[in-house]
């Protein structure tokens, strides 16, 4: 029998620090395949337990494959593969500053991801987890969903709600149900990186329209919507992305008014409202419930890796997605579900969506700091800023110069959904970016150096 003592974190629940301890002594080699381990009354009296707590964490080790109990013979280590630690985000990757993804900074612990693992990790049902769940989302990250849309001011029944494997699924499976192959859909001109190929994906044509300051001009949307010209209208009413403008409420009302005038539906992609705090004019869906699509996400206020995103379908139409619910991936959101929950019921989530509101307000306030006197879109509370270069210089050509110092930001005509160049001297740089030793001014400033004392030539388009 081995001689086997644990150091207990005291912190989780005892069960779950001695199947934690003998895990970490697997792995550390202080337990050896075939290890036979103390008797659990014996293991309860050294370490000032209740055999009961024993009980279950020998138990606990077992559904993890840590341990094999034969009748009479007690307890024994099995032959265990370890799996490795999780590489970090390795190779030429981990160098990189990469400005040039909409994330929000790492704001969750190690110790906060644990207990919500370990929360997950007592639920009597968690295998159920790894079943398939309904094609609409379980029931439980539906009302979990509808909870957090109040957040937004939306207040709707279950059955308007849908749990998806993230917005940019649920934007593709929309436009699906939505549309016919072939069909145009308005949007505004400079927009959504990924809305080109998204549209590309679900079969939809762009009709891109004018915009201004307040985001899609009513006359140009009516001028489409009276042609017959379309009947679908995508938005990012809040913190548009790129330009970082929020549409006021006089504009959203005239919006709305033409949208019934014409008898067009909105598809209101919504996933940056709550990085703002402040009040803000009411969802397209709140003004125009019976022609609004609502969409969301978490991986965009919370962690990019939380892909789970929450459609809100107009009152009354209910059964418009369910011919393409299986596109949804509501299957894959089980454990990211769960992990969402017990972040939202226990009010962790606000806390953590407090965190990301300071970060990035310190991160924009050193880049408008170091970007003085240049022309900057960068509204309060937006994660990233549209810059406007000198006009004799290219983003393109600034993007791979940037990209040799291992900075990446993202060059105004990724976001031209005409495709004619209208964004060419501008650029999109993110706050995101989490790396603990990243100091954010320094990298704006090496940014504006090399703007301001590269050769002009350098950046000028080859013809």
């Amino acid at each position: 029998m081995t001689i086997w003592l644990p150091e207990l974190d005291r912190s989780k629940p005892l069960y779950v620090a001695i199947a934690d301890a003998m895990a970490s002594d697997v792995a550390n080699g202080v337990l050896a395949r075939g290890d036979r381990l103390p008797p659990q009354r014996e293991l309860a009296w050294k370490l000032g337990v209740t055999h009961g707590t024993v009980t279950r964490a020998y138990r606990e080790a077992e559904l993890r494959g840590l341990l094999a109990g034969e009748v009479g013979r007690g307890s024994y280590i099995r032959n265990v593969e370890v799996p490795q630690p999780l590489a970090p985000n390795a190779g030429n990757v981990a160098e990189l500053v990469d400005l040039s993804h909409v994330t929000p900074p790492t704001i969750i612990s190690g110790d906060e991801f644990d207990l919500a693992l370990e929360s997950i990790m007592r639920n009597p049902n968690k295998l159920s987890l790894l079943d398939y769940t309904p094609l609409e989302g379980l029931p439980q990250h539906r009302e979990m969903a509808k909870h957090w849309l109040k957040r937004s001011g939306i207040e709707v029944g279950i059955q308007n709600v849908f749990v998806t494997g993230g917005a940019q699924v649920a934007l593709l499976t929309i436009l699906q149900a939505l549309a016919q192959p072939g069909e145009k859909v308005m949007a505004e001109t400079i927009n959504y990186a990924l809305l080109r190929s998204t549209f590309e994906t679900a079969h939809v044509e762009p009709l891109c329209l004018g915009m201004d300051s307040d985001g899609l001009l009513p006359e140009e949307f009516e001028r489409a919507a009276k042609a017959g010209l379309s009947r679908l209208l995508y938005l990012v009413p809040s913190i548009q992305n790129p330009t970082t403008h929020s549409m006021g409420r006089e504009r959203r009302d005239a919006i709305v008014a033409i949208a019934r005038k014409y008898d067009v539906t909105i598809i209101e992609d919504d996933i940056f409202r709550l990085l703002n705090p402040r009040a803000q004019p009411a969802t397209f869906y709140t003004l125009a419930p019976e022609r609004v699509v609502h969409v969301t996400s978490l991986s965009k206020s919370i962690a990019p890796g939380l892909r789970i995103g929450f459609v809100v379908t107009p009152q009354g139409q209910e059964n418009i997605l369910h011919r393409h619910l299986r596109s949804l991936s509501p299957r894959s959101v089980g454990m990211m579900g769960e992990l969402a929950r017990y972040w939202i019921n226990s009010g962790k989530a606000d806390e953590f969506l407090s965190r990301a509101q300071h970060v990035l307000a310190q991160r924009r306030a050193a880049f408008l700091e170091v970007f003085k006197g240049f022309h900057v879109n960068c509204e309060m509370s937006a994660p990233f800023a549209w810059l406007q270069l000198p006009d004799e210089i290219s983003a393109k050509r600034l993007t791979l110069m940037l990209r040799q110092r291992h900075i990446a930001i993202t060059p105004g005509t990724a976001f031209d959904l005409s495709a004619k160049n209208l964004a060419a001297n501008h650029v999109r740089i993110c706050f995101g970016y989490s790396s603990q030793n990243w100091q954010a001014a320094k990298t704006f400033q090496e940014i504006r150096t090399v703007i301001e004392d590269g050769e002009t030539e350098d950046f000028m388009p080859v013809a």
